[in-house]
């Protein structure tokens, strides 16, 4: 795997730096209507995920048919049943699956705060890396509480944490943005 300069990760900063800002407003803003409306964020969450999966499956499935004689015509079939059915099980019944999404959305905060530290680390010699350290801290921390306190956390609860992680990626953005447009 070739490794990547940090002065080249620098230079692609800054020259993104716009981006970085727009992202990273829109970010803060997304999360502070998820920390005003946490129930509405978590339903929409769930809705938006129950969509995917059904729409995912319905084209899986179109497309199985389309391949009936291949070989694993079956398991592409089974496979796009079950997301389609998931996703529709997600739109039928929002409540029900926000448990499960709840552990999803764990996953993606873990998974996700572990890329920021990493680029964080990366990123070291720029100004104001360490935001980006701590968001994926934090991010890290909540996919941590989620967790530990699975299942008993409320409808709220993903909206609140969601909103919490936008704003702090968001801010990081932001100041990462900032930060590369002082690099002469």
């Amino acid at each position: 795997m070739p490794t990547i300069s940090n002065e080249t990760i620098t230079n692609e900063v800054r020259r993104h730096s716009a981006w970085f800002l727009i992202v990273g407003i829109v970010a803060i803003v997304l999360g502070l209507a998820a920390l005003v409306f946490p129930k509405a964020a978590t339903t929409a969450v769930e809705l938006l995920v129950g969509s995917i999966l059904t729409v995912y499956g319905a084209l899986g499935a179109k497309n199985a048919f389309r391949h009936v004689r291949w070989n694993r015509f079956l398991w592409s079939l089974f496979g796009a049943l079950f997301a389609f059915g998931a996703g529709l099980l997600l739109l039928l019944f929002p409540m029900t699956g926000v448990l499960s999404l709840t552990l999803l959305v764990a996953a993606f905060f873990l998974a996700s705060g572990s890329f920021r530290v990493l680029l964080a680390v990366r990123l070291r010699p720029a100004d104001r890396w360490v935001w980006l350290l701590l968001s994926g801290l934090l991010a890290i921390t909540l996919a941590v509480a989620i967790s530990v306190h699975w299942p008993e956390l409320d409808i709220w609860v993903i909206g609140l944490l969601l909103g919490i992680d936008l704003i702090f990626s968001g801010f990081a953005a932001v100041l990462l943005a900032q930060a590369a447009r002082r690099i002469v």
